[in-house]
């Protein structure tokens, strides 16, 4: 064995990939697509519950719900990704999401149905698509493949906003 071959790293990039720990994400469906969020965002999922309509919001808050002492927004999340379609809201779910500096901002949005939790490697991720259009890709974080079904990868911040100051500032 030569002196160049003993220094030689064993690992090789492909390697480095499969060592490296998968990420755990909670996957939900809206409007017939299937989302994925870092398990870190996800505070809760809850049962819907009524949500308080707030005067003059915008037409993608919804309102606002109280948890446990707490007002939280709710956000329709089809209408800020320009989605249609979805099931009758009584069937699903208020997702609570923390995210920006220390999570200090916690936003609900309405999933159809929540699905599972999944680990998803970092190299199973591909970057979204680029597009012939004026399409905004930055709020996904990428694209990957969970059943064999097609799950775009959610960028909280960049979705609601990085200079987000409360949970009514969407700005």
């Amino acid at each position: 064995m030569t002196a160049t071959a003993a220094l030689a790293d064993p690992w090789s990039p492909e390697d480095s990939e499969i060592a490296a720990e998968p990420q755990t994400y909670v996957t939900f469906e809206l409007s017939g697509q299937v989302f994925a969020v870092a398990v870190a965002h996800v505070r809760e999922i809850l049962d819907l519950q009524p949500i308080a309509r707030l005067p003059n919001a915008p037409s993608d808050l919804l309102g606002m719900i109280d948890v446990r002492g707490e007002g939280i927004a709710v956000i329709d999340l089809a209408a800020r990704l320009g989605l249609r379609g979805g099931l009758e809201v009584e069937e699903g779910r208020i997702v609570v999401f923390e995210f920006g500096a220390g999570g200090s901002i916690a936003v609900g949005v309405i999933a159809d149905r929540v699905l599972s939790v999944v680990e998803i490697h970092d190299g199973e991720i591909e970057t979204a698509p680029s597009a012939l259009t004026r399409w905004d890709a930055s709020v996904l974080r990428g694209v990957s493949r969970v059943a064999g079904r097609l799950t775009l990868l959610l960028a909280l911040d960049e979705l609601f906003g990085k200079d987000a100051q409360d949970p009514f500032d969407f700005t």
